[in-house]
């Protein structure tokens, strides 16, 4: 098996295992294994200090989970709450999305 084997087996066996980091939330009525990283958010603070007062998340979902990269200013229902996407990235076929309860960029 390959790196890029290695690392896809990694996504799907560690980081998206609900054991390990993980944990299920239902978007847009499909229940999907996603990771919450406040740490993450916090450490680029200087960049989304707005964004923290605002109570955004930030996510991580496989790209084999949706559909499609969420464009920013779209809505997303995420455990019955609407969410807005401030900004989104496909890093290697895992979704990277800052969402907030705010529409505003």
């Amino acid at each position: 098996m390959g790196f890029k084997e290695t690392a896809a087996a990694d996504i799907d066996n560690v980081f998206f295992n609900d054991d390990e980091f993980a944990e299920e939330a239902i978007i847009d009525g499909k229940p999907v294994p996603i990771i919450r990283d406040d740490d993450e958010l916090n450490r680029k603070s200087e960049i989304y200090a707005q964004g923290l007062a605002d109570g955004e998340q930030l996510i991580f979902i496989k790209q084999k989970d949706m559909k499609r990269l969420p464009q920013p200013g779209s809505q997303m229902t995420i455990d019955d709450k609407q969410w807005f996407v401030k900004s989104a990235l496909n890093n290697s076929g895992v979704y990277e999305l800052r969402i907030g309860r705010k529409q505003r960029q």
